[in-house]
C-alpha cells in the first residue's frame, strides 16, 4: 500500500469523523431544545409538588431501619 493512499485513506476517515461529531452535536441539541420545551409545558407548582413529595417519600424511607441500614452498607461498600 502507498503512502499517498494510505494518507487519503486517513483524509477520508478524519472527514467522516468530523461529519458524524458535527451530527452528533446537531442531534444532541436538538433533544436538549425538545427537553425544554416539554418542561416549559409542565407547570412549576406541579413540578415543586412532585419534588415535595420525592423528598418526603425518600425521608421516610430513610426512617425505615432495614433500608438506612442497607444504604449505609452500600456506601461503605463503595468504598472498596
Amino acid at each position: 500500500m502507498s503512502l499517498k493512499l494510505l494518507n487519503k485513506q486517513i483524509k477520508q476517515c478524519r472527514h467522516d469523523a468530523e461529519k458524524q461529531r458535527r451530527s452528533l452535536l446537531r442531534l444532541i441539541d436538538l433533544q436538549q431544545r425538545e427537553a425544554n420545551q416539554r418542561l416549559q409545558a409542565i407547570p412549576l407548582p406541579a413540578i415543586l409538588g412532585l419534588a415535595f413529595a420525592a423528598g418526603f417519600i425518600a425521608e421516610k424511607l430513610w426512617q425505615l431501619p432495614r433500608t438506612s441500614q442497607m444504604i449505609q452498607l452500600m456506601l461503605a461498600l463503595r468504598t472498596f
